[in-house]
């Protein structure tokens, strides 16, 4: 896991955050439905004389106590009437409207907890003390006979919906009216808009709970990642810090090889380079390559144990000298023996010399018996042993060169490898490699 890495990238976070969304969005669609659902007007027609086939949402019930009706000595019938609202629902009813139908020739008295305006055919006989009451006022000549209840402003008209949990009172209005005959209101007709409160629905508590859940584990799962990616970033600069030390003691050990002959120096360096290359044309893994550049930078870690006089020599070397050099292979081996952390170390060390035909040294192993990083380190120790100078000769012209791997493929050289030298010569890669000190374009963790 990379420091680098936005802890929202992580795919629990990302559900989480989906989730969150989700249910956010919903709780506001919900929202949105049920504002939608309050400002629809609804409209219940109501006879008395006829038996609904289902109870109502919103019913209103008119009655007259037996005590309150009464004849006057003008031969009118005056009556209470008192009114009930029944809401059958869970939602207030608000902005509500009820209008009746009424006989001809009617007149109110008064009236009370709604806004009433009366609607009359004919010449009312009411008395003349009433005509500067404010329910006089309120009505209107017109073509039919009719009261109309409307809500009288404050939200506590409103009608509350009468459930068990409610322990609400029925809404009640009322007024006393006069007229020809003994009359009982039959007909009305109800219009209003209901409130739906989201809370009052178990969906909306839902959406809430699983909000504040998922909100909750989103903060906890943020909070241990932060903490992971601090301990990671931690590890990281320690591991790039222990890459560093490790990185320079190999450099610095291939120093060492390459001081005891002023001819070779840089050339573990320039070896590592182009096994790795080598390594990345034949499609080896990052990590693969990686490891090759290690391989070949101490290939030549035994040389350390051989003399400096042998090593420097300019002459043609005895045979005795000449098994001193070679001796740097065994050497090596033993040297690198307990490096078990990079097992085909120690096999470069000791196998970078034999010969794809079985000609070379130490154990004269032939084909694939030599490991593969060794048939690479013996390609590009071969190559930049022709392309430098040495104490005993001038450098080889870069044909010379081609010609020689040419030459020597198959019997040398692994056929397969030295191609590809061929190519690196070619394309002039190994030009760009020739004068390269530095190790700053290795990644030590690739």
């Amino acid at each position: 896991m990379s420091g680098k890495k936005f802890f929202y990238k992580l795919p629990l976070i990302q559900m989480c955050i989906t989730l969150l969304v989700v249910l956010i969005g919903g709780c506001i669609f919900y929202i949105m439905y049920c504002d939608r659902l309050s400002n629809t007007y609804v409209t219940f027609h109501q006879n008395a004389n006829e038996e609904p086939e289902k109870e109502p949402e919103l019913k209103v019930l008119f009655s007259t106590p037996q005590d309150k009706f009464w004849k006057n000595a003008d031969g009118e019938h005056g009556a209470q009437f008192d009114v009930k609202f029944i809401n059958n629902t869970k939602h207030v009813f608000t902005d509500w409207s009820v209008t009746i139908k009424v006989p001809e020739g009617y007149w109110v008295d008064s009236s009370w907890n709604a806004e009433f305006s009366y609607f009359f055919t004919a010449t009312k006989p009411i008395p003349t003390e009433h005509y500067e009451l404010s329910d006089y006022k309120r009505q209107y000549h017109t073509e039919e006979n009719k009261i109309e209840m409307k809500k009288a402003g404050p939200a506590h008209n409103d009608i509350p919906p009468l459930t068990l949990e409610s322990n609400e009172e029925p809404y009640k209005a009322g007024m006393i009216m006069y007229t020809p005959y003994p009359t009982a209101i039959q007909y009305s007709t109800v219009t209003g808009r209901f409130i739906y409160e989201p809370r009052e629905a178990g969906i909306y508590h839902f959406l809430l709970i699983s909000i504040g859940v998922v909100f909750i584990i989103l903060i906890v799962l943020i909070i241990i990642q932060l903490s992971v990616m601090k301990q990671v970033k931690y590890y990281e600069v320690r591991q790039k810090l222990d890459s560093d030390i490790i990185v320079q003691s190999f450099k610095t050990f291939a120093n060492f090889v390459d001081a005891k002959d002023p001819y070779t120096k840089g050339h573990s360096l320039r070896v590592a380079h182009y096994s790795r290359e080598i390594a990345k044309r034949m499609k080896m893994t990052g990590h693969e390559q990686i490891e090759m550049f290690w391989l070949a930078l101490m290939h030549d870690v035994g040389k350390i144990s051989v003399t400096d006089n042998i090593l420097n020599k300019p002459s043609k070397l005895t045979d005795e000298e000449f098994k001193e050099i070679q001796s740097h292979v065994t050497k090596g081996y033993e040297m690198l023996n307990d490096f078990v952390a990079m097992p085909m170390l120690k096999e470069v060390a000791k196998s970078h010399h034999e010969h794809f035909d079985g000609t070379g040294y130490n154990e004269h192993l032939k084909g694939q018996e030599i490991p593969l990083e060794a048939r690479i380190v013996c390609v590009s120790d071969s190559f930049d042993a022709m392309n430098s100078d040495r104490c005993y000769r001038k450098r080889l012209e870069k044909d010379q060169i081609i010609a020689e791997f040419e030459k020597c493929s198959g019997t040398h050289f692994d056929p397969k490898i030295a191609k590809i030298m061929i190519e690196m010569i070619k394309d002039k890669f190994v030009d760009r490699v020739e004068s390269i000190d530095t190790l700053n374009d290795i990644n030590y963790k690739a």
